[in-house]
C-alpha cells in the first residue's frame, strides 16, 4: 500500500493574486466548492416580512403553529415568490406531532436559540422529524438523453460536448449522469468481496446524477453553472445529458432563530423512543436552516436530503443527543443533496458529525464547523460521495476520513472521491486515492493516514479558506458579506397575533369507517364482500440503503431506516397497503425480523466488537433498556418494556388496512429465531446475553457446528418468571392491535412447535378477552396434529376464529405432508424429509372444505402459494 507523502498545494495564489490550479495528467483539477449554498453561493439569505405572530398557550402548540404555516402558505406570493414568516414569541411550546412547511415563501423563524428563546419540544414518542420542509419530487424529461461527446471530462470542469446540441438552451436544466458499468467497477476494486454475503457494488447501482443549468452553447459545447465533481471516461462508460423540467419543488423556504429539543424517558439516557431528527429537508431548490440549536435528538439536528440543492445551514448546533452511541446515530448535520453549504455548525457528543450519504454528488461543503466528543468519524458514509470539501473544521479528538470504507454498511467502499480537506484540524485524518480519482488533503493538523494527495501538513493553508477564495474570485469580495452571521429584526408592533378556532392536535382524527374485516357464518368479509386475494410477501431479514437497490427486497412494516423513507427502507404504509391493492394482495403476514442488525446477515455467530449496527434495522417488539451490553453492542432489551415505534407501526397499517380493505395477520413469534442457524438465536431478545431479565436459558448456546436447536428450551413454561414474561407479551400484542378490526392474531410464524405452547397462549388469549370484553379474530395457524387436538378441545377450540391451513397439506394423490409438532425442526426442514408431491389449488380447496364441514363457524385460510387465494 502507498503510504503518505507530500505534493505540492493543488490550488494556490498566482502572482496577480488570483488562484492558479495545479491540472493533473487528464485535466483533472479542484472543483470551485463556492457554488454550494443558497441560490450557488454568494447570495444572501432573504428575511422575510412576519405575517403572523403566535405565542405559547397552555398544552399542545404543534396545530396552533402549523394552522398559522397553513395560512402564510395561502397567502399571495410576492414577485419574487416569497409569502412570508410566522413569528413565533420565546417561550416553550409542546409539539405533539410534526411541524410541515410545504409551500414556496415560507419561513418558521423564532425569537433565539437559546434556553430562554423560542423552544420547540417534541413530545411522545414517535421517532419523526420535528419539522419537515418539504416539497413534491416531480420532474419530467423534455426530451431524450443525448450522449457526452468527449472522450473525458475531467474533475472540475464545467463545460462538455454533446451528440447532439438540438433543443437545448441557455437557462434549462440539465440533469448529467455517468453510469456505473462493469468496468469502472473493476477499476475500483468494487467487484469482488469475501464472506457468504458479497459486499460489492453491482452495475448500474452507483450512477452519479448532477442536476445544473445551461449557462451557454456554442455549437455542440454547452457551459454549466456549476463543475462536475466526478470525470465522464468514454472507456467507463461515457454519461449522458438530459434537459428537465420540475415542479412541486419548493423554493425561498427557511427554519431560523429558535431552538428544537426533544423530549425523552428521563430514566434510560440511552433512550430512542422519541422525536428523531430536528429538520428534515426534502424536495427543496434555494431553502436555509439558520440559527437553530437541536438538543436531546437521536439523530440529526439537520438532514439535507437526496433530492435537494442549493441550500445553507449555518449557525447551528446539535447538542446532548439522547440515544444508543451506535451506527446512524448522532449523525448531526448530514447531506445527501447537492451544492450544500454547513456554515460555522457545531456539534457535541456526536457520532459522525459532518457526513454525507450515497452518490451524493457535490458541491457539498462544511465550513468552519467545529465538533467535540464525538465517537466516531466524519465524512462520507455512502458509496461515492464527490465533490466534498472541509474547509476550516476542527474535530476534537476525532477522525476525518476520505477512505476506503471496503464492508462498512454492506460495501460501502470508496465512498469519497475528488474531495478536500483545507486548513482542518482532527486527531487522525486518513485520505486515500481511489483509481482514477483523487482526494486532497491541504494544511492540516493531525495524525495521517494513507495515499492521499497531501500538501503543506502542520502548515497554515494560503489562502486561509479555499471557500471564501473561491467565492470572492468568482463573485467578487463583496459576495463573503453573505457568510456573516444574520441579525434578526423585531416583531412589528402591530403583527397580528395568530389564535385560530378548531385547530386540533395531531395530523389525523382517527377514522371509523373504512371496509373493516369480519367474521359472517364462518367466511371472512371485508366492508361487506368475501375476503380474496393472495398474501403479500413480507421481507423480515433483507434491507439495504442504496438508491438503486434499496426497494429489492420488498416491503416490511417495522424496517427501520433512520431518516429515510420508501420500499426497502422505512416503508410508507400507505404506499405499501396501495402495492398490495395493485398487485392483489389481500393480506399481509407480518412478524418481527431475524435480527436487528444487517452485520448478522454475514450468519456468523460471533459477538460484534462495537455498536457500530448496519441499518436498515429490523425493529423487536421490546424496548431497549439502557444497561448493559448486547451481543449486537447495544444495550440489553427489557422483555417487561415494549417498542412503542415497534407497535404503533402495526396499529398504523391495521387501521390502513381498515380504510382500505385488506387484512394483518399479527403473528407475534417467529421460530426461524430458535432452529436452524446459530446466527439466528445470537442476537435474539430472549437470549440471556441479550436482556435484563435473566432468560432461562444455557450460556453459551448449545450450538452444533454453525447451528442450534433452542426450541424445547424456548417452548418449556416450567419457570414462573419466564412464563409470565410471556403472558405479558402475548397481553401487550392483543392490546395494542384491540381497536382495529382488520387484524387476525396467530401464534408464529413457521410454527411447528408443541401442542403445550398452543395450549397456553390460546390460555392467555382467552383470558385477556374475558378481562376486557374484546373479541379479536384468532387463528389456529399449526401443524396438522397439534390443530386437531385443538379443535377437539371443547374450551379452547372455542376461542379459535379462523383455521389457517399453511403447516401440512395433502396433494392430489391423496399423500399427506403432515410433521409432528414439537420436532425441533423448521418446516422447510420437514420438507426436505419429505419425499411425496406438493399441493395444488385443488387439494388445498378440498382442505378448506373438509375443515369448513367440521367446523362451520369457523372461517379457513391458508398460506400455502398453491392455494391462488387466501381463502380457498
Amino acid at each position: 500500500m502507498a503510504l503518505a507523502k507530500e505534493f505540492p498545494s493543488p490550488v494556490a495564489p498566482g502572482k496577480d493574486g488570483k488562484l492558479v490550479y495545479e491540472t493533473l495528467a487528464r485535466g483533472d483539477r479542484v472543483p470551485d466548492y463556492s457554488h454550494a449554498g443558497y441560490r450557488g453561493g454568494g447570495v444572501p439569505l432573504p428575511m422575510l416580512p412576519a405575517r403572523i405572530l403566535v405565542a405559547p398557550a397552555e398544552g399542545e402548540d404543534g396545530a396552533r403553529i402549523q394552522a398559522a404555516l397553513d395560512h402564510v402558505s395561502a397567502l399571495a406570493p410576492d414577485a419574487s415568490g416569497q409569502r412570508g414568516a410566522v413569528q413565533l414569541e420565546a417561550g416553550r411550546y409542546e409539539i405533539a406531532g410534526q411541524l410541515k412547511i410545504t409551500a414556496s415563501g415560507v419561513v418558521l423563524r423564532g425569537a433565539g436559540s437559546g434556553p430562554d428563546g423560542t423552544v420547540l419540544v417534541a413530545t411522545g414518542t414517535d421517532r419523526r422529524p420535528l419539522i419537515e420542509v418539504a416539497g413534491r419530487y416531480e420532474r419530467k424529461d423534455l426530451a431524450s438523453a443525448r450522449a457526452v461527446a468527449d472522450d473525458y471530462v475531467p474533475v472540475g470542469a464545467t463545460q462538455l460536448r454533446v451528440a447532439d446540441a438540438t433543443g437545448l438552451a441557455v437557462g434549462q436544466s440539465v440533469t448529467i449522469e455517468r453510469p456505473s458499468p462493469a468496468e469502472w467497477l473493476a477499476q475500483l476494486g468494487m467487484d469482488v468481496a469475501p464472506a457468504r454475503q458479497p459486499y460489492l457494488w453491482k452495475p448500474g447501482t452507483v450512477n452519479i446524477r448532477w442536476d445544473r443549468v445551461i449557462t451557454a452553447i456554442k455549437g455542440d459545447k454547452i457551459t454549466l453553472d456549476t463543475p462536475l465533481t466526478t470525470s465522464l471516461d468514454a472507456k467507463l462508460g461515457g454519461g449522458k445529458v438530459t434537459p428537465y423540467a420540475e415542479t412541486g419543488y419548493l423554493s425561498d423556504v427557511g427554519v431560523e432563530n429558535l431552538r428544537c429539543e426533544a423530549d425523552y424517558d428521563r430514566a434510560n439516557p440511552l433512550d430512542e423512543q422519541h422525536a428523531w431528527n430536528a429538520i428534515d429537508l426534502h424536495a427543496v431548490r434555494d431553502g436555509w436552516v439558520a440559527d437553530v440549536t437541536a438538543v436531546h435528538f437521536a439523530g440529526s439536528a439537520v438532514q439535507v436530503g437526496a433530492r435537494v440543492a442549493r441550500v445553507t445551514v449555518q449557525d447551528s448546533a446539535s447538542l446532548a443527543p439522547v440515544s444508543e452511541n451506535a451506527g446512524y446515530r448522532r449523525m448531526a448535520f448530514h447531506a445527501r443533496g447537492q451544492q450544500v453549504l454547513f456554515l460555522r455548525c457545531r456539534s457535541e457528543q456526536g457520532r459522525n458529525d459532518f457526513t454525507t450519504g450515497y452518490q451524493t454528488a457535490g458541491p457539498v461543503v462544511f465550513l468552519d464547523c467545529i465538533a467535540t466528543g464525538m465517537s466516531s468519524f466524519s465524512g462520507s458514509i455512502g458509496a461515492w460521495s464527490s465533490g466534498l470539501l472541509f474547509d476550516g473544521v476542527k474535530l476534537d479528538g476525532g477522525v476525518l476520513r476520505q477512505d476506503n470504507l471496503e464492508t462498512f454498511n454492506q460495501g460501502v467502499g470508496w465512498a469519497a472521491a475528488n474531495s478536500m480537506i483545507w486548513q482542518t484540524e482532527a486527531s487522525v485524518i486518513i485520505s486515500r486515492q481511489p483509481p482514477g480519482a483523487h482526494n486532497w488533503v491541504v494544511a492540516v493538523w493531525a495524525q495521517y493516514v494513507g495515499d492521499g494527495r497531501w500538501s503543506g501538513t502542520n502548515e497554515f493553508a494560503n489562502p486561509a479558506s479555499l471557500y471564501r477564495a473561491q467565492l470572492a474570485e468568482r463573485s467578487g469580495p463583496a459576495a463573503l458579506v453573505t457568510l456573516e452571521k444574520r441579525i434578526y429584526p423585531a416583531a412589528a408592533a402591530n403583527l397580528e397575533r395568530w389564535n385560530p378556532r378548531g385547530a386540533r392536535v395531531g395530523s389525523e382524527s382517527v377514522a371509523t369507517s373504512g371496509k373493516p374485516l369480519a367474521l359472517v357464518n364462518g367466511v371472512l368479509t371485508v366492508g361487506g364482500e368475501r375476503l380474496s386475494g393472495k398474501e403479500q410477501a413480507l421481507a423480515w431479514w433483507l434491507g439495504r440503503l442504496e438508491p438503486a437497490r434499496a426497494s429489492e427486497p420488498g416491503p416490511a412494516i417495522t424496517r427501520w431506516a433512520p431518516g429515510r423513507t420508501g420500499t426497502g427502507l422505512t416503508d410508507e404504509i400507505p404506499a405499501v397497503v396501495a402495492r398490495m391493492k395493485r398487485e392483489g394482495a389481500a393480506v399481509l403476514r407480518h412478524h418481527y425480523g431475524l435480527w436487528y442488525d444487517r452485520r448478522r446477515i454475514d450468519h456468523q455467530m460471533i459477538r460484534r466488537p462495537d455498536a457500530d449496527v448496519w441499518p436498515p434495522f429490523f425493529e423487536q417488539p421490546f424496548a431497549r433498556s439502557g444497561q448493559g451490553k448486547a451481543w449486537d453492542g447495544l444495550s440489553r432489551y427489557d422483555l417487561t418494556k415494549y417498542n412503542p415505534w415497534y407497535f404503533g407501526r402495526l396499529k398504523a397499517f391495521a387501521a390502513e388496512a381498515r380504510r382500505e380493505g385488506v387484512v394483518l395477520i399479527n403473528e407475534m413469534y417467529f421460530q426461524h429465531n430458535i432452529i436452524e442457524s446459530g446466527a439466528h438465536w445470537v442476537d435474539s431478545p430472549w437470549r440471556p446475553v441479550n436482556n435484563v431479565n435473566g432468560t432461562p436459558f444455557p450460556e453459551p448456546p448449545p450450538f452444533t457446528g454453525d447451528t442450534i436447536k433452542m426450541a424445547d428450551a424456548f417452548y418449556d413454561l416450567a419457570e414462573p418468571a419466564y412464563r409470565a414474561l410471556h403472558r405479558a407479551y402475548i397481553r401487550q400484542c392483543l392490546a395494542s392491535l384491540a381497536d382495529e378490526p382488520n387484524v387476525i392474531h396467530t401464534l408464529s410464524a413457521e410454527n411447528t412447535g408443541p401442542l403445550h405452547f398452543m395450549q397456553f397462549w390460546l390460555e392467555v388469549v382467552a383470558e385477556w378477552e374475558r378481562e376486557t370484553g374484546q373479541q379479536p379474530l384468532i387463528a389456529l395457524s399449526a401443524t396438522k396434529d397439534v390443530q386437531d387436538a385443538i379443535l377437539a378441545d371443547p374450551v379452547r377450540g372455542a376461542v379459535v376464529d379462523v383455521i389457517d391451513l399453511t403447516y401440512w397439506f395433502r396433494t392430489d394423490k391423496g399423500e399427506e405432508f403432515a410433521p409432528a409438532g414439537g420436532m425441533s425442526l423448521a418446516p422447510r426442514q420437514h420438507l426436505r424429509q419429505w419425499k411425496g408431491g406438493r399441493p395444488s389449488a385443488a387439494s388445498i380447496r378440498a382442505m378448506a372444505q373438509e375443515y369448513r364441514a367440521k367446523f362451520p363457524g369457523k372461517a379457513v385460510i391458508t398460506g400455502l402459494d398453491q392455494a391462488g387465494d387466501v381463502q380457498p
